[in-house]
């Protein structure tokens, strides 16, 4: 899946806690496609997630300037 524009797609991690449910880590994911930042492909960042975003399987797509900070 490839971001189209100003776009980006986070891919986020769903994690089981101890009592089976299952918690997405809110606010942070995983660059898989940002076309007008590739420097960012594979980076965990922050994003603000007061926002409704599109959700496909496991990836948000987020507009680049909902981007707030990079991890790593």
């Amino acid at each position: 899946m490839k971001a189209i524009g100003d776009y980006t797609i986070i891919q986020i991690e769903v994690n089981t806690s101890s009592t089976g449910l299952q918690v997405k880590d809110d606010g942070q994911g995983k660059v898989v496609s940002c076309p007008s930042h590739p420097e960012l492909m594979g980076k965990m960042v922050l994003f603000d997630d007061k926002n409704k975003y599109k959700e496909y399987e496991n990836y948000l797509i987020i507009p680049y300037k909902n981007l707030m900070a990079v991890i790593n």
